[in-house]
């Protein structure tokens, strides 16, 4: 997140297609449910009647039905989450995927946003020190 603001704050790519490449990279991660079925945590039967619940329940999320229906323990959903959000697309990957910038300069930006991150750091400890 603070890379995409780094390319919007220094005029890299707009505020519109930052938006754009977090929503693309939301759309990268893999429903819970299927990834519940992927790695044998829930049976599609047991998906299924989540997924019903979640009609039903429309503002509940699906792992939190899982929980109350007690197909999920409260760290298997946590681990499960993790594993989602570990399965999703980096930004940089989505940013050349879908031609917002190309490889070469999200190299380059990337690496002038550690630098500046190392330089914001160092001044922080001058500060504090």
């Amino acid at each position: 997140m603070q890379f995409g603001m780094y390319l919007v704050d220094n005029g890299v790519i707009s505020c519109e297609e930052f938006f754009e490449a977090v929503k693309l990279q939301l759309h990268s991660r893999p429903q819970l449910g299927a990834l519940a079925i992927d790695t044998r945590r829930l049976s599609f039967r047991q998906v299924s009647r989540v997924l019903r619940e979640q009609c039903d329940e429309p503002n509940q999320m699906f792992g939190e039905i899982a929980v109350r229906l007690g197909y999920l323990s409260e760290e298997e959903l946590s681990t499960l989450l993790d594993e989602q959000a570990a399965r999703e697309l980096p930004l940089d990957e989505v940013l050349v995927e879908h031609g917002f910038l190309s490889r070469e300069a999200v190299e380059y930006h990337f690496t002038e946003f550690r630098r500046c991150m190392k330089d914001a750091e160092s001044e922080v400890a001058e500060v504090t020190a």
